[in-house]
Order: C-alpha cells, then sequence, then structure tokens
C-alpha cells in the first residue's frame, strides 16, 4: 500500500467528520395555533345562581324578585361574549357547537319521551278522569296556538335565509315575528291554563298533574327560545352575524324547530286522541 492510499481513508473521515450535522428539533405544535377560551367571567355563575333561584320562586313568589333580575344581568352579560370556533383532531368537518346542539336535543328527546310516556300512561290508567278533562279543553284555542308555532317556525327559517343573504333588514323582520309568535304561544297557554283552573282542574289532580307537568315544561322551553331570539338579535345589531357566519342563527333555528316538533306531538296526544 502507498503512502497516498494509506492517507486517502484518514481524509475520508476527516471531512466526515467535518459535515454539519443537522440538529433533531423535537416537533411541536404550529405557532399559528392557539387555544382559545372564553373570557373570565362570573356572568354564567349568576346567571345559574338567578335560575335556581326563579324556579324555586314558583313555590315561594319573594325569591322572584330577586331570581328574575339575577338571571337576566346574567344573560345579557354572557350576551356580549364573542363566539368562537373550536376545531378539534376529530370531526374536523364537524364544527363543535354543531355537534354540541345535537347532543342537546338527543337528551332533550329524552326527556319529553318521559313525559309523553307518563302522560299516557296516566290517560290509560284514568281513562274518566281524562276523559271529563278532555271535554273541558279547549281544542279551537290549541289549534291556534300550534298554528302560530308553525308559522314561527316558517319565520326561522325565512330569517336564517336572509341572514344567509345578507339582507339584515328582512333579517330583523322575520326574527321579530318570531318573537311576536313566540310571546302570542305563551299568551295563548297561559289564557288555557287560567281557564282550566276557573273549571276546577288542580295541579294536585290526575290530569292536572299530567297536563300542567308536560305543558309547562315545553312552555319553559318556548320561553328560552325566546329569550334565547333577543340575545341573538342584539348581537346581530353588533355586526356579529353575516353570510359568512350565521351558525349562531343556525343553532337557534334547530332549537326552535325541535320545540315546535315536541308541541306538534303533544296536541295530537293531549287534545286529539280521547
Amino acid at each position: 500500500m502507498t503512502d497516498a492510499q494509506a492517507v486517502a481513508p484518514r481524509d475520508a473521515e476527516d471531512l466526515i467528520e467535518a459535515m454539519p450535522c443537522p440538529e433533531v428539533v423535537p416537533e411541536t405544535p404550529d405557532e399559528g395555533e392557539e387555544i382559545h377560551l372564553p373570557p373570565p367571567s362570573i356572568a354564567p355563575f349568576i346567571a345559574g345562581v338567578g335560575a335556581t333561584l326563579t324556579i324555586i320562586g314558583l313555590i315561594a313568589p319573594l325569591l322572584l324578585v330577586l331570581g328574575v333580575p339575577l338571571t337576566l344581568y346574567g344573560v345579557l352579560r354572557m350576551a356580549s361574549f364573542p363566539e368562537i370556533d373550536l376545531h378539534g383532531r376529530f370531526f374536523t368537518e364537524l364544527d363543535h357547537r354543531k355537534l354540541a346542539m345535537w347532543a342537546f336535543l338527543a337528551s332533550e328527546v329524552l326527556f319529553f319521551g318521559s313525559l309523553i310516556g307518563v302522560f299516557i300512561r296516566f290517560k290509560v290508567d284514568h281513562p274518566e278522569a281524562f276523559r271529563a278533562a278532555h271535554e273541558v279543553l279547549s281544542l279551537p284555542l290549541a289549534t291556534l296556538g300550534t298554528s302560530v308555532l308553525i308559522v314561527s317556525s316558517f319565520a326561522v327559517v325565512m330569517g336564517l335565509e336572509a341572514i344567509q343573504s345578507d339582507d339584515r333588514r328582512v333579517f330583523f323582520n322575520w326574527m321579530g315575528l318570531t318573537i311576536f309568535f313566540g310571546a302570542l304561544f305563551l299568551g295563548i297557554q297561559a289564557f288555557e291554563w287560567y281557564e282550566l283552573m276557573h273549571e276546577g282542574i288542580k295541579a294536585s289532580d290526575i290530569f292536572g298533574t299530567a297536563f300542567f307537568a308536560t305543558t309547562g315544561f315545553h312552555g319553559l322551553h318556548v320561553l328560552g327560545g325566546v329569550g334565547w331570539l333577543i340575545i341573538l338579535l342584539l348581537r346581530a345589531r353588533r355586526g356579529l352575524y353575516s353570510a359568512s357566519n350565521h351558525l349562531g342563527v343556525e343553532l337557534f333555528g334547530l332549537y326552535w324547530h325541535f320545540v315546535d316538533v315536541v308541541w306538534i306531538v303533544l296536541f295530537t296526544i293531549i287534545y286529539l286522541i280521547e
């Protein structure tokens, strides 16, 4: 072996050692990816305390004086929260808010299914009491309330279509009609309750227990929907919703249509089937 051949391997080793070695950097999340959290606030806690006092106030009316203002204050504070888009690792094509709404509606199906099941059970076990009460129920008044809710669902559909077209004036008109129809339905239901109580039907009766509990919980859902829509319009006045950001309106529409469908089922079972 010549001297040149002996030196060559050493030169190759020196060359390899002199080459820069790329650094191994541990993987980190993308710098542009941020974690969004709602602003710190005690508004949800205030609204929860107010709602609790309001419900207890149905038994002890003095608590309504404190419960209702606290609930309204907390809800109005929450109305100023910004909407946040959450993108998860799974179901990337489905917005998490829409998934949460469908999960909530699924739980509501179970809730109202239980109420309807109990009502039917009472009706089967006590046919005389329900037959006597059925003669007192006002079918024309209930039909009017049902028609009002059906028209309100149509108004929500037209309002969603208007905001998707960036027609804010038409959007506010249709949603304002929805608030009016929701309040009108609640007024019709309150008048019907007054007439039934005037006819001697009490909450302690067999029929009264089933009727007032079932229609009362549905009425609370309508009242909650009206309050939700008022908050939605307050946010819309600040320009929050547009053709490119209308998911909040769509979520409200899902809730409102569900409430209407539930009432159609209740109307059939309570008023049409003796």
